[in-house]
């Protein structure tokens, strides 16, 4: 397959196969990953979540609260196509501490806005297995919010975790492979390039 450019990166399928077990240097990361959703698509799926998020809220305010770090870009993205009031504010959480298994939500940095009785949208990159999300929902819902809903822009495909329509609004559906790109990173870089990209193993 020939390489393609984009955003001056070129992206392609390298001849070498690349094991997760060891950290590849970046390049490797374009040159043995394949493309799944352009740029235009992406757009696209951006503009479908606007709509369908524009339609259910109407002039409703409504506070979009994005999560940290990978949402920054998509949630960008999303919020310059919406259409009512809206407040903006972030969280920053993990349940993992270092570790690889999932503890109790430790908020790094909590929503600074009153969420008492208004509607809040929380934004995030990839609905995974859920269960972050799902801290967070909860976090927010103790808050008082007056309703509580999410948005993702991608979805992975299979059945670990919550059910997949967990989430209210989704603008892909993935495989279950590693991907990154639109806020998604791979070994923590490549989270600005305007596609989604898998990972070959």
């Amino acid at each position: 397959m020939a390489a393609m450019e984009e955003n001056n990166y070129t992206i392609g399928t390298g001849a070498r196969k690349m094991g997760m077990k060891n950290t590849p240097r970046p390049r490797d990361l374009l040159e043995n990953s394949t493309v799944l959703f352009n740029r235009e698509e992406v757009a696209a799926a951006v503009q479908k979540m606007a709509d369908e998020i524009n339609e259910f809220y109407g002039d409703q305010p409504l506070i979009l609260i994005s999560v940290l770090t990978g949402a920054i870009i998509p949630a960008a993205w999303l919020i310059t196509k919406l259409k009512m009031p809206i407040q903006m504010d972030f969280v920053h959480a993990t349940r993992y501490r270092g570790g690889l298994y999932g503890a109790e939500l430790e908020y790094r940095v909590p929503p600074r806005l009153d969420l008492e009785g208004k509607s809040v949208l929380i934004v995030d990159d990839i609905f995974d297995e859920g269960n972050t999300l799902a801290a967070i929902k909860g976090s927010v819902e103790a808050r008082k919010a007056s309703s509580v809903r999410m948005a993702a822009l991608v979805r992975k495909d299979h059945d670990r975790g919550l059910p997949r329509d967990y989430v209210d609004f989704v603008g892909l559906d993935v495989p279950d492979v590693y991907v990154f790109g639109c806020g998604m990173d791979a070994y923590e870089e490549w989270r600005h390039l305007d596609q989604i990209l898998a990972l070959e193993e």
